[in-house]
């Protein structure tokens, strides 16, 4: 391909990469229509990530088998820091409950850890939840470090948590410092700051096959956890309409600003100054970008480039996109 400027040609489909988890299920096949792998329970699709060897690779055109980094180079488009993403988007099937976990801010990452990843701030959109789930969402009023080592010794730390109730639809921030789990019976998207970083404080006495358990990471937990973060509100949407279709703006946060889009009508979307994620969460439409026209369909994660134009949804029946640009 010839380089005449500095725009990628299409919108690019990306290739999920699965992650095998002890809690995992099935879910995203039933529920997004993805092609897994057999006979292991995935719990993480890895709709776009680009960090040391897990680097998203581009499904459809002429670009196809790149991965998205090599693609931009291609065009003279760096859109990373060293290498690197700002964002990490995946959808997360939670057949049993995940270990009880905090991650750190950016600051302490700096002086604690030896990587080049930042803290993790994230958010959860779910997209389908059994009746009575439910997720941890930071401490009951009072718990302080004392409380957590306590309750860690004799094996009530749940008596610490807050517990909340989830349907599909709602969205929770999950701040760097918050104490969270994501309960049985939820699947979700994920959108997070670049970071693998995850400091474990208890995994419900879990072992492996071969009678190990996972490791813990009580010290660095107790270091990072914020004892003040005892909000278990979802988020509070700011909804608009265009015409049919409808907006609702989940998150906007330092990092990354994520909105819900409901298309049934075709609908004119802003090329921001660096680039946009979608995620397509049900439906089928095509999105056309400097005059290239691509299908998509529910389950399908594509990167759009900055480019000097607009580009346009046209959906076949309605659809559900979880939009994701950084801030």
């Amino acid at each position: 391909m010839e380089n005449t400027k500095n725009i990628l040609p299409y919108p690019l489909i990306l290739k999920p990469i699965f992650k095998e988890k002890p809690w995992g299920g099935r879910r995203l096949e039933t529920l997004l229509g993805k092609n897994l792998p057999p006979d292991v329970p995935i719990g993480e699709s890895w709709e776009l990530t680009i960090r040391p060897g897990e680097k998203s690779i581009i499904a459809n055109g002429p670009l196809a088998g790149k991965t998205v980094f090599e693609a931009c180079a291609l065009y003279g488009i760096s859109p990373f820091e060293d290498g690197r993403f700002p964002l990490l988007v995946k959808f997360i099937d939670a057949q049993d409950t995940l270990s009880v976990q905090v991650h750190p801010d950016d600051r302490y990452v700096s002086l604690h850890e030896d990587t080049p990843d930042s803290g993790k701030n994230e958010m959860w959109h779910i997209l389908h939840a059994d009746s009575g789930s439910s997720i941890i969402l930071g401490l009951k009023e009072g718990v302080t470090r004392e409380a957590i080592r306590k309750a860690l010794d004799d094996k009530s730390l749940e008596d610490c948590l807050n517990k909340v109730q989830v349907t599909e639809g709602d969205t929770f921030f999950i701040p760097a410092g918050t104490v969270h789990a994501i309960g049985r019976g939820i699947v979700l998207a994920e959108i997070q700051q670049n970071s693998d970083i995850t400091y474990r404080l208890y995994d419900w006495d879990r072992v492996d096959g071969k009678g190990n358990p996972r490791e813990l990471h009580i010290e660095k937990a107790l270091d990072v956890i914020n004892f003040s973060s005892t909000d278990t509100k979802k988020i509070e949407e700011i909804i608009t309409y265009e015409g049919e279709n409808k907006k609702t703006v989940l998150v906007n946060c330092p990092y990354f600003v994520s909105e819900l889009l409901e298309i049934s009508e075709e609908a004119v979307q802003t090329v921001p100054d660096n680039f946009s994620i979608l995620s397509i969460l049900d439906g089928r439409l095509t999105i056309e970008f400097e005059r290239e026209k691509v299908t998509v369909v529910k389950g399908d994660t594509v990167f759009l480039p900055a480019g000097p134009s607009d580009y346009t949804l046209s959906p076949d029946i309605p659809s559900k996109i979880l939009k994701t640009q950084s801030n």
